[in-house]
């Protein structure tokens, strides 16, 4: 984890108007990652994820529009030290401008995805990146359909870094954002804490939905990759639907489209 950018940075900078430009790209670019804040109406984030060797870092992008000209802010994750990067500032650190110009944008705590194979969505990509004693970094997690053969399932299943892979996926339509067809689709798509039961949470769908450009959301259970290949003994759908304790997903989705 990086310390204050400044500190750690000191021998290597960049010109602002570079770092300024990549950070109004990454906005531009890459709508699904930014969150709004809530109180503040001209504040918009973004995660970041920046891979150096064996190193890896997070840091927040923030965008404040409050003064016309959009001002930006990288923060190191869950640590002391930001930069701002103004169009006609100085030079930038080296760490905060790299985190800029090479960090990969990771989408908002709670996103869910379908990889899709022709018509079915063959497994969901979770994503979580809000900061908790068990998840202190970002993470996501891919979750099969049950009894999907391993073949079909994602080919980024073993990655265990984020990537830009995930947006070439998304561009080229074999991964879809499930977002508004849950939201539009209530008690039917359902989060079950089965931690305890099988070693982790599990979707449940109750019946199929129609996605995107004829995408389909097929009924059943999914479930994260590594209890699959555990072998583990899983309820089967309509038991998991019994269950009281299960969260409709839909009003979750119903928030107005990235509100952090």
């Amino acid at each position: 984890m990086p310390g204050d950018l400044s500190e750690r940075s000191a021998r290597a900078v960049i010109p602002a108007s570079r770092v300024y430009q990549a950070c109004r790209d990454l906005f531009d670019a890459y709508p699904l990652a930014v969150v709004a804040a809530n109180d503040v109406p001209t504040m918009q984030s973004m995660v970041l994820m920046l891979a150096d060797g064996a190193d890896v870092s997070f840091f927040v992008l923030v965008r404040d529009c409050g003064d016309g000209r959009p001002a930006y802010t990288v923060i190191p994750w869950h640590a002391d030290g930001p930069v701002t990067i103004e169009a006609d500032g100085g030079d930038v650190p080296g760490l905060a401008a790299s985190a800029a110009m090479r960090g990969v944008p990771i989408p908002p705590d709670g996103s869910l995805f379908g990889w899709v194979r022709g018509e079915p969505v063959a497994a969901l990509i979770v994503v979580y990146a809000r900061y908790t004693p068990d998840r202190p970094v970002p993470t996501w997690s891919v979750m099969p359909l049950a009894e999907t053969p391993e073949p079909q399932w994602p080919p980024f299943t073993d990655e265990h870094l984020f990537g830009h892979w995930f947006w070439d996926h998304h561009r080229a339509g074999k991964i879809i954002d499930l977002g508004d067809v849950i939201a539009a689709t209530a008690d039917t798509v359902f989060w079950l804490d089965t931690y305890a039961a099988f070693g982790s949470d599990c979707c449940v769908v109750a019946c199929d939905v129609k996605a995107q450009e004829g995408h389909i959301l097929r009924r059943g259970t999914y479930l994260d990759s590594a209890i699959l290949r555990a072998d583990v003994a899983v309820p089967t759908t309509a038991e998991l639907l019994a269950d009281v304790g299960k969260t409709d997903l839909a009003p979750r989705f119903q928030v107005p489209a990235h509100c952090g």
